[in-house]
C-alpha cells in the first residue's frame, strides 16, 4: 500500500486545529492469551502492560492517519477518526456496530454532514454522541442524539461551551458535569486548559476554568470517566524529552483533583501520546500514539490508536486524608486511619507499610497494625517524627502519605 503522509506546520494555527493529528507506532510485546470478556474488541487477543495497536488493517491502518476511539457504555458500538490534511472530506469519523455478534465494516455516513469531525465521545447513557467539528477557522462541540446505531440531528453545543476560540476534547459525568478542553483564554492561541460546567436544574449557566487541572502547558484532550472518580488528560508539559503525554488524576473525598501525575513510559514514549478513552469496564486505556517522520526536509506524522491494560494506569491515590490525634511524652496513644484514607479504581483490596520518612523502621514502641490501619504506642521522644504510609496495590502501583507526629498535635503533609 502506498504511504499516506500528513504534513503539519506545528507554529501554524492549523496546527491547533482538526488535524491536531497526534499519535505514534510503539513496539507490541509478545501477547497474552485472551481473558474472558463480555466485551468484544474485534476478537484480538487483549494486551498486558505494553501497549499494542488496536484494530490492526481495520481500525488502525497503515499509511493512514488514525486517531481518537470511543465506545458506547454497552460495548456493542465503536467510534474512531481519521484525518486527511489533504481532503477536508477524509477528515471524519467512522462508527462500528456490533449486531448479533458480528462487527460492522467501519461507515461514516452514520453522521450527517460528517466532514472536519473528529473527538468522539459517547455520553454516559449512550444515547448521545458528542464530537469536535472544524469549520476551517474555529473549532465547536457538538452533539448527535445515538438511536439504532446511527447519529440524527447534529447540531452544535450551546454557545456557553463554544467560544470564538477552539474547543476540543471533552468528557461527561452521569451527573452531568462536563469538562472540556478550550484555547479561550489564550491570546496566542497556542495553549488550551481544562474547563467544567455543571447544571443547575438541569442548565449549564456558568463555565469554569480548572485550575488543578490547568497550567502554563497545552491541555487538549481529556477523559472523563462517567461516574466522575478519575480523568486522564493530554498535556504538552515538556517533561521527559517528550512532547503530549497523558496525565492522570483522582477525584478527593472534598470534590477536589490530585495532582495530574504523568503515566508511565510504556505509555508515554517520546512519541505525542493523546486522545485517551477507557473502556466501558475500566480495563483498557486506549489512546492515539504519532509518529514523527523527518521526509525530505519536512516533518511527516503518521498515527495508529493503541490499547493497554490499565493494571498499571491506575494506582492507589490519596482520597481523605483528614486525620486527627494527639500524642503526649510517656503516655499511651492511638491513631486511627480513615478507611478510605487511598483509594484504588481496581483494587478493593491494598497493602499497607509504614516507615519513617526517611524510609528506615519505626521505633520498637510504636506498633503498625496494617489490617486495621492503626497506629499505637506509649509516645517515648519528646521529639517529632516524620512517617510515611505505603499503599501499593495488587499490581504493584503505590503512592505515599507523609505526616508528623509530636506531642500534642498531629501535622498532616501533602
Amino acid at each position: 500500500m502506498q504511504q499516506h503522509r500528513h504534513y503539519l506546520n506545528p507554529k501554524s494555527n492549523h496546527y491547533l486545529l482538526v488535524p491536531l493529528l497526534w499519535v505514534v507506532l510503539y513496539a507490541c510485546a509478545p501477547k497474552k492469551q485472551a481473558e474472558s470478556q463480555s466485551t468484544d474488541y474485534l476478537g484480538q487477543e487483549t494486551p498486558d502492560t505494553i501497549p499494542q495497536i488496536f484494530g490492526k488493517d481495520i481500525i488502525s491502518v497503515d499509511g493512514r492517519f488514525d486517531m481518537g476511539f470511543a465506545m458506547s457504555p454497552n460495548g456493542k458500538s465503536m467510534v474512531f477518526g481519521v484525518a486527511d490534511e489533504t481532503d477536508p472530506k477524509g477528515t471524519c469519523l467512522y462508527l462500528m456496530n456490533n449486531i448479533d455478534g458480528i462487527w460492522s465494516s467501519p461507515d461514516k455516513s452514520f453522521l450527517p454532514d460528517n466532514v472536519n469531525t473528529f473527538f468522539p465521545m459517547f455520553g454516559p447513557s449512550g444515547d448521545k454522541l458528542y464530537f469536535a467539528k472544524s469549520n476551517g477557522s474555529d473549532t465547536d462541540l457538538w452533539s448527535a442524539e445515538f438511536v439504532d446505531h446511527s447519529a440524527i440531528a447534529p447540531q452544535p453545543l450551546d454557545s456557553i461551551f463554544n467560544s470564538k476560540s477552539r474547543e476540543a476534547g471533552h468528557g461527561k459525568a452521569k451527573s452531568g458535569a462536563f469538562y472540556f478542553t478550550s484555547n479561550r483564554d489564550d491570546q496566542n492561541q497556542c495553549c488550551g486548559d481544562i474547563y467544567y460546567a455543571k447544571p443547575t436544574s438541569g442548565r449549564y449557566t456558568n463555565i469554569q476554568r480548572s485550575a488543578m487541572l490547568s497550567s502554563e502547558a497545552d491541555e487538549e484532550s481529556l477523559f472523563l470517566s462517567p461516574n466522575g472518580r478519575y480523568i486522564i488528560v493530554q498535556a504538552w508539559k515538556g517533561e521527559f524529552q517528550s512532547k503530549h503525554d497523558l496525565y492522570i488524576s483522582y477525584r478527593t473525598i472534598h470534590g477536589s483533583w490530585t495532582p495530574l501525575k504523568r503515566l508511565n513510559d510504556h505509555i508515554n514514549g517520546k512519541e505525542i501520546e493523546q486522545r485517551p478513552f477507557v473502556s466501558p469496564d475500566h480495563k483498557f486505556l486506549f489512546f492515539s500514539r504519532m509518529k514523527i517522520l523527518r521526509e525530505n526536509g519536512r516533518d511527516s506524522y503518521d498515527s495508529d490508536i493503541y490499547w493497554v491494560s490499565t493494571k498499571s494506569v491506575f494506582a492507589p491515590y490519596i482520597y481523605n486524608p483528614q486525620i486527627e490525634a494527639s500524642v503526649t511524652f510517656n503516655k499511651k496513644f492511638e491513631l486511627h486511619f480513615p478507611s478510605d484514607l487511598f483509594k484504588d479504581i481496581d483494587n478493593q483490596e491494598l497493602t499497607y507499610q509504614l516507615t519513617l520518612k526517611d524510609g528506615s523502621e519505626i521505633p520498637e514502641w510504636i506498633t503498625f497494625d496494617s489490617d486495621k490501619l492503626m497506629l499505637s504506642g506509649t509516645w517515648a521522644t519528646k521529639e517529632p517524627l516524620g512517617f510515611k504510609l505505603t499503599a501499593r496495590d495488587g499490581s504493584g502501583n503505590s503512592n505515599i502519605f507523609k505526616f508528623d507526629l509530636n506531642q500534642s498535635n498531629l501535622e498532616t503533609q501533602d
